[in-house]
C-alpha cells in the first residue's frame, strides 16, 4: 500500500482526526532503516550545534537529568555504531529516556524524508497554519517519564514507532477527561488508571494519532526508537500574534513616513485619525500570505530548512531540478521586486516574467540546463544574479544538481 492510500484510511479512521486511531504499518523496513539512519545525523548535527540547552531532555529513571547531557556531547554515536547500541554504551542498564525536539531545524535530509511521509495526510487533511514540527523518543524508559498528559488545544501528534521492540500506548478518550484544559492535570497513578484505558500494540512501522483533547501515554520497556510530529492548529489569538509578529519584521525592512504630532489637547475620538486602518489590513494580509507561503514552499515545517553553507557551486556545465515537496511560490513585493519562496525562506530578486517561467518549470519536475538558464536571464540578470540566484537554491536544497 502507498502512504497515501494508508493516510486516506487513517483519515476516516480517526473521524477526521477526532479519535485515536492506530495506523498499521505505515513504515516499511526500508523506511525504518533510513529514518534511524537520519535521526543518528540529526544527533549529530545538535552536538556540533554548541547550543546543548536547548531541546533535549534526558531522563533517568524517571527524573530529569540535565547533568547527563554530557554524556552524549562527550561521546556522539560513531559511523558504524547503531544508536541502540551507542545508547547501551551510555546509559549501560540505567533505565533512560532522550527527547530531542525540533529535530527539522538540524538536518534537512531528515525533514526531506519525514515530509514525504505525511505529504498525502495534508492533502487529504489540510495545512495547519502553526506548521509542523518533529521530536524523538529514544529509551527503554517504560512509561512516558511525564505521566499520563494531553497536548496544547490544537496541537494533534502523531507517533511512528520505528521498534525494534513493540510499544504499548495507552488513551482515555473520556468526556470527562477531555474536558481538562491543557497542562491543568497532569497523572502519575499510571497503574491505578492502566484498567480504564485503552491500548494499542505498536509494532516497528506502525504510528498512532492522538488528538490533543485525548490524555494519553505510551510504554517503552524494552529498548525503542519513535519520532512524533506536532500538526499545530493555533488558536485564532495565537495567530493574530503570529501575524502581528510578521508585520513587525516586514516594517523593518521597508522605510514608512513619520505620523504627525498629536496635540496634548486632542481628544480620544480623534485619536485613530493617526491609523490608516486600510494600510494596517493591507500589512496584515501581506503577513498572512508570506506566512502561508513559507509553510507551503516548506512542506508544512515551520520551521525552514537549515542553510547549507558548505556546499559547493558546481562546475558548469550542470542541470538543475526541483523536488515536488517543496515547490517555490512567490509573490510580487513591489513593481520591480519579486519575493521567492524556497523551504520557509524568502528571497527578493528582480521581477522578470523569464524568471516566473523557470520556477514553473523547477515546480512541475522539469530539468533545466545550465546554459538554459543563462540564456533565460541574462538579458535582464547580472552573471553574478543568477549565480546568486541559484546559490540560493542550492543552499536552502531547494532544488538537486544532476
Amino acid at each position: 500500500m502507498t502512504y497515501k492510500s494508508i493516510w486516506n484510511t487513517s483519515y476516516s479512521n480517526s473521524s477526521q482526526l477526532t479519535k485515536p486511531t492506530n495506523i498499521v504499518q505505515l513504515l516499511s523496513e526500508q523506511d525504518i532503516t533510513t529514518i534511524k539512519s537520519l535521526l543518528k545525523d540529526v544527533i549529530l548535527s545538535f552536538i556540533k550545534s554548541k547550543e546543548h540547552h536547548l531541546g533535549l531532555k534526558i531522563f533517568i529513571d524517571k527524573t530529569l537529568r540535565n547533568d547527563a547531557i554530557s554524556r552524549i556531547i562527550d561521546s556522539p554515536p560513531s559511523k558504524d555504531c547503531s544508536l541502540e547500541d551507542w545508547s547501551q554504551q551510555l546509559f549501560k542498564d540505567e533505565k533512560f529516556g532522550m527527547v530531542l525536539n525540533a529535530l527539522e531545524t538540524y538536518d534537512n535530509s531528515f525533514s526531506e524524508k519525514a515530509a514525504n511521509i505525511v505529504q498525502p495526510l495534508l492533502q487529504k487533511a489540510g495545512l495547519p497554519l502553526g506548521g509542523l514540527s518533529f521530536l524523538c523518543f529514544i529509551g527503554n524508559y517504560g512509561f512516558t517519564p511525564f505521566g499520563i498528559h494531553k497536548e496544547a488545544s490544537g496541537e494533534e501528534g502523531f507517533l511512528f514507532h520505528l521498534g525494534p521492540e513493540v510499544k504499548q500506548f495507552y488513551t482515555w478518550d473520556d468526556p470527562n477527561y477531555n474536558k481538562i484544559k491543557h497542562n491543568t492535570q497532569v497523572f502519575h497513578d499510571v497503574e491505578g488508571m492502566l484498567p480504564t484505558a485503552t491500548c494499542y500494540e505498536l509494532a516497528p512501522g506502525d504510528a498512532m494519532f492522538i488528538p490533543h483533547q485525548v490524555f494519553h501515554i505510551a510504554n517503552s520497556s524494552e529498548f525503542s526508537i519513535s519520532f512524533v510530529m506536532d500538526y499545530v492548529k493555533p488558536s485564532k489569538d495565537k495567530l493574530d500574534n503570529l501575524l502581528a509578529q510578521k508585520v513587525v519584521e516586514m516594517s523593518l525592512k521597508t522605510s514608512s513616513s513619520y505620523v504627525e504630532t498629536i496635540p496634548l489637547e486632542a481628544s480620544s475620538s480623534s485619536w485613530s485619525s493617526y491609523i490608516d486602518s486600510n494600510q494596517f489590513q493591507h500589512k496584515i494580509n501581506l503577513a498572512l500570505q508570506h506566512h502561508i507561503y513559507s509553510l507551503k514552499s516548506n512542506a508544512g515545517l515551520i520551521n525552514p530548512s537549515v542553510l547549507n553553507t558548505k556546499i559547493s557551486f558546481p562546475s558548469p556545465p550542470f542541470t538543475i531540478k526541483g523536488k515536488s515537496t517543496f515547490p517555490i511560490f512567490y509573490m510580487q513585493s513591489t513593481i520591480n521586486i519579486i519575493t521567492l519562496f524556497m523551504r520557509g525562506h524568502s528571497f527578493n530578486y528582480k521581477n522578470v516574467p523569464q524568471l516566473i517561467k523557470l520556477i514553473s518549470k523547477l515546480n512541475t519536475g522539469e530539468q533545466i540546463p545550465y546554459e538554459e538558464l543563462l540564456s533565460s536571464l541574462s538579458n535582464t540578470y547580472e552573471l553574478s544574479e543568477i549565480f546568486g540566484l541559484i546559490d540560493d537554491l542550492l543552499r536552502t536544497e531547494t532544488i538537486t544538481v544532476i
